[in-house]
């Protein structure tokens, strides 16, 4: 009796112990983890060349087909997905100073309130391992140490964009670099070693992994000229894909060039040569990403082992797209094409459906208030976020707070399109403009406005490649309506960016879409709107540039509007940029001072192809403290053109 007693005490623990931990688990917050490449193109299907991305996210998770880039270009893109806005918000609209990079981040306190710290907030262990933003470098690593990461490894300056020289500062520590080691392979293997610690840790965690590649390596010759290259892969995938193409769609360099707004109707046709080495850069882009490839299969092997995998959101995209030869143009990003603002986006989770594609449509700034819609941290958004919520699970599809249903804007400002690869094919002419993308089962509009005060508008349900601009032939009663939403879209903020039929239609709640906008009855409604136009081409963002905007509503919560038009000293660094022949040689190449090309080469490359094989978990005995010199050597990489590559 004793025994049986025993015995069923014994089971009775058991169960309750079980019960236990399995309410335990229910009750766990998920971990989520998100892989963010760089420069990462969707429409050239770079995807289908990664087989643990197709194992593991395309058949057991979601693809989110229509999720964009609002800036298609990546400091501005980092910045706007950090802080859940448009870069007309955020005000940073370029790749360096006076518009962009990390000082600038920090000067407009930028990085005070942003995703990161929501999420300590809702209760979450943050990681960061990888790329950050631009101008985060030997020289302001820990000035400031950026705020929110528990534990963070990051890339910096000047050795982000160079594949065989791994140089990360750990927490805000001086800088470390690993000899003769592929970047993306001590990416992985800090990766792997970030998994195996947060997973042994009680809170839920972030980790966020985003490794440079595929973007473009900077090369700096013996006499310090300046170039960008095709991406470098790991020497054990050199050799990979020799037979394949890019894509021949009917866009990809046509005879005809239709595509005619600004500078695009001065591109000649490529010739076969151009063609050849186009292919072959969108080879080592696919080379450069399988060590990526590789990250994504140790991340779930390493869930799968913890028993973490059921309870963790994987999301996968990246900063923006890439273009190669789409309308005659050269290598780069920058422009609004789909190949450009078109980015991957693949969830893999609980309640997440298994190898399905949704047409939802969703942009980057969503992104950062669905993580904390995710981590239950909503109450820590603030209210000025222009995102909502990615309805990715059946609980999110009743949040409060909503993606726009249908429609989102993309904008740019430059004064010419970089072309990446080719230090003589920059294209001048400017590259601002304001496009409205509005996509739904019944629709899918491109409705583009440049500086220049050109019209583009293409039907992509009809058109996919937009080789036909129907602005001429379009009725008024659809180009007033597009062009009237885009008045908002342009200048949203917070709600009016996730609802701007609200703005048009103050007092009719029917009006939801653009298809209840387009009924009759409101024709002589919006005749009313001026229409959008710039009052001259520039290369940032003014507010009084580009009208109309709609009531003072639009002019609360701007992040820093004082900045908008630039100070003396900006304006004395931007002369410095115009004056480009006196940092250039006659074949236009920027040429790195002498001084500072040595104090480069403190951080050695190694005299052949590294990464014949991944890492092991001893990775960090290779790593080697950066000489004290680079750390205080105060140098402006960007007076240099150095992130005027395309970065």
């Amino acid at each position: 009796m004793k025994y049986s007693a025993l015995l069923l005490g014994t089971i009775a623990l058991l169960a309750l112990n079980t019960v236990t931990a399995k309410q335990y688990q229910e009750a766990k917050k998920p971990n989520i983890i998100f892989i963010f490449t760089d420069d990462q193109d969707h429409k050239m299907d770079s995807l289908q060349y990664m087989p643990n991305v197709q194992k593991y996210l395309v058949n057991e998770g979601t693809i989110y087909e229509n999720h964009y880039a609002t800036i298609a270009v990546c400091c501005p893109s980092r910045v706007g997905l950090l802080r859940g806005q448009y870069a007309h918000n955020t005000n940073i609209t370029d790749v360096s100073p006076p518009y962009g990079g990390y000082e600038r981040f920090n000067t407009l306190k930028l990085g005070e309130d942003y995703l990161p710290v929501w999420l300590q907030k809702s209760g979450y262990n943050t990681n960061y391992i990888g790329k950050l933003m631009n101008q985060y470098s030997v020289n302001n690593y820990n000035n400031p140490i950026p705020r929110g990461f528990n534990y963070q490894e990051q890339l910096v300056d000047p050795y982000t964009y160079i594949y065989n020289s791994a140089v990360f500062s750990v927490n805000g520590e001086p800088p470390v670099y690993y000899k003769d080691a592929y970047q993306t392979d001590v990416i992985h293997a800090k990766t792997r070693a970030a998994l195996k610690r947060v997973q042994a840790q009680e809170d839920p965690f972030f980790l966020w992994v985003s490794p440079m590649a595929p973007h473009g390596q900077f090369e700096i010759g013996k006499g310090g000229s300046m170039k960008t290259s095709d991406p470098i892969p790991a020497a054990r995938h050199a050799h990979l894909f020799k037979d394949v193409k890019i894509p021949r769609t009917p866009h990809f360099n046509p005879d005809q060039q239709v595509k005619t707004a600004s500078y695009w109707k001065t591109l000649e046709k490529l010739n076969a040569t151009m063609v050849e080495e186009f292919d072959e850069t969108y080879r080592n882009r696919l080379r450069a990403l399988q060590s990526v490839d590789e990250i994504v299969g140790t991340i779930f092997e390493e869930l799968e082992k913890s028993g973490e995998l059921d309870n963790t959101f994987v999301f996968y995209s990246a900063d923006n797209g890439y273009h190669l030869g789409q309308h005659r143009a050269f290598p780069g990003k920058c422009t609004n094409l789909e190949e450009d603002i078109n980015v991957p986006l693949l969830v893999r989770g609980p309640g997440i459906g298994k190898g399905k594609k949704s047409q939802v449509v969703s942009a980057h700034h969503d992104l950062a208030p669905t993580f904390v819609a995710l981590a239950g941290g909503d109450e820590h958004v603030p209210s000025w976020v222009d995102g909502g919520v990615i309805p990715l699970t059946k609980a999110l599809q009743k949040h409060r707070k909503p993606v726009s249903k249908e429609s989102f804007s993309v904008e740019f400002w430059g004064l010419d399109l970089l072309a990446e690869n080719y230090a003589n094919a920059n294209v001048i002419g400017p590259n601002t403009y304001k496009t409205l993308r509005v996509i739904s089962q019944d629709y899918n509009y491109v409705y583009s406005i440049w500086c220049t005060g050109e019209h583009e508008f293409y039907d992509l349900k009809n058109d996919p490649y937009a080789m036909k601009n129907l602005y001429t032939g379009a009725t008024n009663q659809l180009v007033n309506r597009l062009d009237a939403l885009l008045v908002v879209l342009k200048s949203c903020r917070a709600e009016t960016c996730r609802d701007p039929w609200r703005i048009l239609h103050p007092d009719d709640k029917h009006v939801k879409t653009l298809r209840d906008a387009l009924h009759k009855k409101y024709d002589i409604h919006y005749t009313q709107f001026r229409k959008v136009q710039f009052e001259e081409c520039l290369g940032y963002y003014q507010v009084t540039n580009e009208a109309p905007v709609i009531g003072q509503h639009f002019l609360a919560n701007v992040t820093d509007t004082s900045q908008q038009r630039p100070s003396s000293t900006e304006q004395y660094i931007i002369s410095k940029f115009d004056k480009r022949a006196d940092k250039s040689n006659e074949d236009g190449q920027f040429i790195l001072p002498k001084e500072y090309h040595e104090l480069l080469k403190l951080v050695p490359e190694p005299n052949q192809a590294v990464g014949h094989a991944p890492l092991g978990q001893d990775f960090e005995k290779y790593a080697i403290p950066v000489d004290k010199k680079l750390l205080e050597t105060p140098v402006k990489w960007a007076e240099y053109n150095f992130y005027g590559f395309g970065s």
